[in-house]
């Protein structure tokens, strides 16, 4: 299945890149999620910054910020909850996201104290709260490549998802700067952007991994994998694209890297195997930058690494894909549960 690039859309309505201001009547647990990631990798500078509805609570918004700092400077975190007007959506206490030109052009802003914490206390443990810094992120997002839908060609398993049933992904630059204590550090990166609705917490029980892979390049070539299984091991959607000469085609996903307990937030190569109507993919990755965080009983994250059996750890990587010789850096976020 192929898909033209000029059209950013894909084919989905331009009021889908909007936020609900009212969930649908009658479903536990409905939630709406914004997540915008990049890495600048000459400045060694990654984001991730996540906007959602509290599941229990569709009026609640949850912001999420974490940066990870150049070298062993540490990682920047900061979450907060607003009761969002609609004009504000999505948006939170300190985060906003704010759409210009739907699947076009978004703007993000963030205004307020993140904790730091050391790269080695993340990975071992749950962060303490500690050392203060003001932050301030003024950004704007372009979109590079078409819209990518998994359902499209894998309807029964987005559908049966328990942390969505709609999702779509969109590969970016992101430009701008990160200030951290008044000192102001320009930003340019690649990057990805998703948007999800549907049900999330309902049956945390049921997820236990994905992998989250995706970079845009120079060229106009790009690819992205969405893999996710449930706590046996088995692999319940397993999604991927490709972007070869101007136009996008569904791969897929042969051999993608799962996230192993001995992690490192940095130096891991990792390797990424698709299969298109243009033929077989071979990808190479090296982990540049990462932050960490745990699953919290299917509602929210809490940051940090909790090493107690049966936690679902996540790794909000970035990392640099050789790609036939061309190189690009993308979110490389994977997550796992260990025994």
């Amino acid at each position: 299945m192929t898909r033209a690039t000029t059209d950013l859309t894909s084919g989905l309505d331009p009021a889908l890149d909007s936020a609900l201001a009212h969930a649908p009547d009658g479903v536990f647990r409905f939630a709406e999620n914004f997540l915008f990631a990049g890495y600048d990798s000459p400045a060694d500078l990654a984001l991730w910054m996540h906007l959602g509805t509290w599941p229990d609570d569709f009026g609640l918004w949850e912001d999420q910020v974490l940066c990870a700092l150049p070298g062993d400077d540490g990682m920047l975190w900061a979450f907060g909850y607003h009761r969002t007007s609609n004009d504000r959506k999505p948006g939170g206490g300190a985060l906003r996201f704010q759409c210009i030109e739907p699947f076009r052009h978004w703007r993000i802003t963030f205004d307020g104290v993140a904790t730091l914490s050391s790269p080695g206390d993340a990975r071992s443990d749950l962060v303490r709260d500690g050392e203060k810094r003001q932050i301030g992120l003024d950004l704007d997002a372009t979109m590079v490549a078409p819209a990518w839908d998994p359902a499209a060609a894998h309807r029964e398993a987005m559908a049966a998802q328990s942390w969505a049933s709609a999702h779509y992904q969109q590969l970016l630059t992101l430009a701008g700067s990160v200030t951290v204590d008044g000192q102001t550090m320009d930003f340019d990166g690649r990057g990805v952007r998703d948007h999800s609705r549907g049900q999330r917490g309902q049956a945390p029980e049921h997820f236990g991994g994905h992998d989250l892979i995706t970079a845009a390049y120079p060229s106009g070539r790009a690819f992205g994998i969405m893999r996710m299984w449930d706590p046996t091991g088995v692999v319940n959607l397993n999604a991927g694209y490709v972007v070869v000469d101007g136009a996008m085609s569904d791969a897929e996903v042969i051999e993608a890297p799962e996230l192993p307990p001995d992690f490192r937030l940095r130096g891991e190569d990792l390797r990424v195997v698709l299969r298109s109507e243009h033929g077989l993919h071979e990808l190479t990755g090296h982990v540049e930058s990462s932050t960490v965080a745990t699953g919290n009983h299917g509602l929210g994250m809490a940051f940090g690494a909790d090493p107690r059996p049966g936690k679902l750890v996540f790794s909000q990587g970035f990392a640099g894909w050789t790609w036939d010789g061309e190189t690009s850096h993308g979110l490389t976020e994977r997550s796992n549960r260990f025994r």
